[in-house]
C-alpha cells in the first residue's frame, strides 16, 4: 500500500514539474511594478514581448518594449524606484533630526540649561542629520524630473 502511494505520489510530482512551467512559460506575468511620486509602471512579459504600462496620476499608457525605446523604459523604471528610495531616505534623516531635537529640549527642561560640550556634539549631530535630510530633497526631486522627463518621452 505504501509503495502504491508512493509511485502515485512521485508520478504527480513529476507530472507537476513538467506541466505547471510549460503553462506559466505562455501565460502572461508581471516581472515588476511599482509606484512612487505619482509615476508608476507595470512590466508584463508576453510569449517574447514585455509589455509596460506607464502613467502618472491617472493617465496611463501601454508600451511595448523595442530596441527603439528600452534604454528609456529601464531610465523610466529605475527613476521611478528612486522616487520611491528618495522619500523614505527623508523620511529617515528627518526623524533622525526630530529625534536629536526631541532629546535636546528633554535635556534642556531636565537640566535648565545645555552645557558647551554637549551643545557641540548636539549641534553636529543636528546638522549632519539636516545636511542628509537636503541632499536627500535634492535627490528626491531629481529623480522626479527624471521621471516626468521619460514618461512625456516615452508617451509622446
Amino acid at each position: 500500500m505504501k509503495e502504491k502511494f508512493l509511485v502515485i505520489f512521485s508520478m504527480f510530482v513529476i507530472l507537476f514539474m513538467v506541466v505547471v512551467p510549460i503553462v506559466f512559460a505562455n501565460s502572461p506575468f508581471v516581472i515588476g511594478e511599482e509606484k512612487a511620486g505619482g509615476y508608476q509602471y507595470t512590466v508584463i512579459k508576453e510569449q517574447n514581448t514585455f509589455t509596460w504600462k506607464i502613467g502618472h496620476q491617472d493617465n496611463i499608457s501601454t508600451v511595448v518594449e523595442n530596441q527603439d525605446n528600452s534604454e528609456e523604459l529601464e531610465r523610466f523604471r529605475i527613476a521611478v524606484e528612486d522616487i520611491n528610495m528618495g522619500i523614505f531616505k527623508i523620511i529617515i534623516s528627518a526623524s533622525y533630526f526630530l529625534i536629536v531635537v526631541i532629546t535636546t529640549l528633554i535635556f534642556y527642561k531636565k537640566n535648565k540649561q545645555i552645557p558647551k560640550g554637549n551643545g557641540a556634539i548636539i549641534a553636529i549631530l543636528a546638522g549632519i542629520a539636516l545636511y542628509y535630510t537636503i541632499i536627500n530633497s535634492i535627490n528626491l526631486n531629481t529623480a522626479i524630473q527624471d521621471a516626468r522627463f521619460y514618461y512625456l518621452l516615452l508617451t509622446n
